[in-house]
C-alpha cells in the first residue's frame, strides 16, 4: 500500500490534481464493475504502467500526458549517464512501452552481450548496425554499454522513425545516426502491411508491392546491406542486430547477404520470426558461414570463432 500511495503522489505532481482525481474515480468505477469508456480505459492503462515504473530504481518518470511518457532510464551500469526516452502510450495503441520493458527492464540485449563476452571475452565492439531500430531503445541501450561505438539505426515505419529521431535528439551526445529505410535484398520501393502479430507499428512489415495495393499505403525505400554499410561509413560491423519482422527470411536465403555476413560481420543477433523462416534454418546458415550460434531469450546469436583476429585487422 505504501508503494501505491507513493506512486499516486508522484502521479498527482506530474499530471495535476484534476487528472489524479479523474484517475481515482475511474479506478473506483472499475472496482464497482461499471463499464468504462475508451478514455477511461486508456487512463487506467497509463496508470498501471506508471505505477509499475515507480517501483523501478533505475527509472525516473519526468512527465506524463494523454499520449506520451517522458522517462530517464539507467541500464543498470554504475556511473553511466541516463538515457532519456519519449514513449507513446497507452499499450492498447502503441508497442513502445512493451519494447521499453523488453530492453531496459528485462535487459534482454544484456543477456545477448553476456553470451558474446563468454565466447570472446576480449572482443571489441566499435561499430553497431541496428536493423529494425524501432524507436531507438536498443540503440540507446547499446550506447550505454559501448559509449565509444558508432551506431547506425535503420527503421522503415514512419511513426516509429519519427519517434526514433525524437529519442536520439533527447540523447544528442551519443554517437548514433539513423536512416529511414527497410533492409532488403536489393534496392526498390517497399510497402507497409499490418498483417502480423499484434498489427501495431512495432510489427509493421515492408514487402514488395503487389498488383492490388491500396492507394495511400505507407512506403519506404528498400536498401541492400552493402549500401547501408557504405552509408554508415563502417569498414566492418562488430554487431549486427536484426529485428525486421520476417524480412530476415529473404535475407538469410540470399547469396549476396550470406557473402556479406562472411566478409564483414563479426557478431549477429537476430529475432527470428518463425512464421517466415525456422530458427534451425537460420542457425544452419550462420554455422556454414563460420559463426558459433546460440539461442538467447528471443534472439538467435552468432559470433565468429576468429572474431578477435578479425578485430585486429
Amino acid at each position: 500500500m505504501t508503494s501505491y500511495i507513493k506512486a499516486l503522489k508522484k502521479y498527482t505532481i506530474l499530471a495535476g490534481k484534476k487528472e489524479a482525481a479523474v484517475l481515482m474515480l475511474t479506478i473506483l468505477a472499475g472496482k464497482m464493475g461499471i463499464t468504462l469508456n475508451k478514455k477511461s480505459q486508456r487512463l487506467q492503462e497509463r496508470w498501471k504502467f506508471f505505477k509499475d515504473l515507480t517501483g523501478e530504481e533505475t527509472i525516473q518518470i519526468l512527465a506524463t500526458g494523454d499520449h506520451e511518457f517522458r522517462l530517464s532510464a539507467l541500464a543498470n551500469q554504475s556511473g553511466e549517464s541516463p538515457v532519456k526516452l519519449a514513449l507513446r502510450v497507452p499499450v492498447s495503441e502503441s508497442s513502445d512501452l512493451l519494447v521499453f520493458d523488453q530492453i531496459f527492464l528485462k535487459q534482454e540485449y544484456q543477456h545477448v552481450l553476456d553470451w558474446f563476452s563468454s565466447v570472446c571475452p576480449q572482443g571489441k565492439i566499435d561499430a553497431i548496425m541496428d536493423l529494425g531500430g524501432n524507436i531507438g531503445c536498443a540503440a540507446l541501450f547499446f550506447s550505454t554499454r559501448f559509449p565509444a561505438a558508432a551506431i547506425f539505426c535503420v527503421e522503415p515505419e514512419a511513426g516509429n522513425y519519427e519517434r526514433l529521431r525524437l529519442n536520439l535528439a533527447l540523447n544528442s551526445a551519443r554517437k548514433i545516426k539513423s536512416h529511414r529505410a527497410a533492409i532488403w535484398t536489393h534496392s526498390g520501393k517497399l510497402q507497409c502491411v499490418h498483417d502480423f502479430r499484434d498489427k501495431k507499428e512495432s510489427s509493421s512489415r515492408f514487402v514488395e508491392p503487389s498488383g492490388d495495393n491500396e492507394t495511400g499505403t505507407q512506403q519506404a525505400d528498400g536498401m541492400d546491406i552493402r549500401t547501408l554499410m557504405q552509408m554508415a561509413g563502417f569498414k566492418r560491423i562488430d554487431l549486427l542486430k536484426m529485428d525486421i519482422e520476417g524480412a530476415e527470411a529473404a535475407l538469410f536465403r540470399d547469396a549476396d547477404f550470406q557473402d556479406f555476413l562472411r566478409e564483414n560481420v563479426l557478431r549477429v543477433a537476430v529475432e527470428v520470426h518463425e512464421e517466415f523462416i525456422k530458427i534451425e534454418e537460420v542457425a544452419a546458415i550462420l554455422q556454414a558461414l563460420q559463426f558459433e550460434t546460440n539461442a538467447v531469450d528471443e534472439f538467435l546469436c552468432g559470433i565468429k570463432h576468429n572474431s578477435a583476429r578479425l578485430e585486429s585487422q
